[in-house]
């Protein structure tokens, strides 16, 4: 009698925990499709990223700074046109390198504030991924500062940007992107060079 009793207790607990955990799964279920659904209708999307820019293959550049530039801070919003693919919007980045001049080994450093206006196409699918490409243009302060003095430009670029998007609750989702900025410019005789691949990733707030 006992072990009957044993048993029709475990049977019992054991079905309760499988309905326990069937309602949790449903539940999470519907708050995912909801959270899909905000996503795909929301018209506004403000990311935030940060990650790192390979510059076009320079040897001066390199002799003194490396392969590229941290990109500290990447700021980008975004309108998507109701019930259509496409959106627009404008970005502006913060990037920065430290290095040494190759005469001297003096430090020197160089920042460039690249902001850009542009037009964006996205594609949803199914398990909610948001992969998107766009294409803009806008300028480039730059300034470089060491021992010899101070280099300020302002320069035009161009950008062509893809990435993809991932709702993981509700008006939040994680994002990364990989742009090409574009061109090697000069000004007098240094190699002032604007562009290089951008690879960056963060989060998105969408409204």
């Amino acid at each position: 009698m006992k072990k009957l009793l044993f048993f029709l207790s475990v049977g019992l607990l054991l079905s309760a925990h499988v309905k326990s955990q069937q309602s949790m799964s449903k539940s999470c279920a519907k708050e995912y499709v909801c959270c899909f659904d905000d996503f795909q209708d929301a018209r506004f999307n403000l990311a935030f990223s940060s990650g790192y820019v390979f510059k076009h293959s320079d040897h001066n550049f390199r002799e003194v700074y490396g392969l590229g530039m941290g990109n500290i801070f990447t700021a980008d919003f975004c309108y998507k046109l109701c019930d259509s693919p496409w959106g627009f919007g404008a970005k502006a980045s913060y990037w920065l390198a430290f290095g040494k001049t190759t005469f001297l080994q003096r430090h020197t450093w160089l920042q460039e504030v690249p902001v850009i206006a542009y037009v964006r196409l996205s594609k949803d699918f199914d398990r909610g991924v948001r992969l998107y490409g766009s294409l803009g243009g806008g300028f480039a302060y730059i300034r470089e500062k060491s021992y010899l003095g101070h280099v300020q430009q302002v320069r035009g670029l161009g950008e062509v940007e893809a990435g993809f998007m991932y709702p993981v609750h509700h008006h939040l989702s994680i994002f990364s992107a990989f742009r090409y900025l574009f061109p090697r410019q000069k000004h007098d005789s240094i190699k002032i060079d604007v562009g290089g691949f951008d690879v960056r990733a963060g989060l998105t707030v969408y409204f």
